[in-house]
């Protein structure tokens, strides 16, 4: 997904969804020039990703693993329809930076055993709040939440769950030098995030999802 969500834009879902859902966003090489440059320094992970949600349009939502298509109504309508739910795991994120460097723990914990015939997996994915594009060829200059890294791999690390007990993932990370030294565009380190999920990696399905601000 390629688009700015900031108030004030068409596309700006109001400030009431936003506080309850995670945004995360893979930037793609079409319909453009494919220069996007927050899609150029990690393409494998952008790839590999849209090709998952078998995704050939933008700008293209998916929530919770369901098509919402590309307009604000199905976007702000849909996280709605998760509000009541009972989730049967629990994701807590804490951590520190020092400059473009992060240290912080994912500590996970289930209700339930993971059925051995489940694909549960983890992914732990490096955000920026704010990316300034002043040249960008689409005219949208400003863009929110996209994905710098998965910490996991692009597709996820396996996990089976044991009802009770914590399990505990450590990282520690430097924002590329691409990032760092790129002419096009700017963020400040201050806006970085780390945004961890539970995916059901069959049904696409997320069970868990919660995020860190290093601000």
């Amino acid at each position: 997904m390629n688009t700015s969500l900031k108030p004030g834009t068409t596309l700006y879902v109001g400030t009431a969804i936003d506080t309850i859902w995670s945004q995360i966003y893979y930037h793609v090489w079409w319909p453009g020039q494919g220069n996007d440059p927050m899609y150029l320094m990690n393409q494998s992970m952008n790839r590999v990703r849209n090709d998952y949600y078998e995704n050939n349009y933008t700008p293209h939502m998916y929530t919770n693993g369901k098509d919402s298509g590309s307009g604000t109504a199905t976007w702000i309508s849909d996280p709605k329809t998760y509000l009541e739910e009972v989730g049967l795991y629990e994701i807590n994120l804490i951590g520190t930076r020092s400059g473009n460097e992060i240290s912080f723990d994912v500590k996970m914990n289930a209700i339930e055993t993971t059925p051995t015939s489940q694909d549960l997996r983890l992914f732990v994915a490096t955000v920026i709040d704010t990316v300034h594009y002043p040249t960008s060829p689409n005219g949208l200059t400003e863009h929110h939440n996209p994905v710098i890294e998965l910490l996991t791999g692009n597709t996820g690390k396996q996990m089976k769950f044991i009802s009770g007990i914590t399990y505990t993932e450590s990282f520690t990370w430097s924002m590329p030098s691409g990032w760092i030294n790129h002419a096009d565009i700017s963020w400040k380190s201050s806006g970085l995030k780390a945004v961890a999920w539970i995916q059901n990696y069959k049904s696409k399905e997320i069970l868990q999802v919660n995020e860190f601000g290093f601000n």
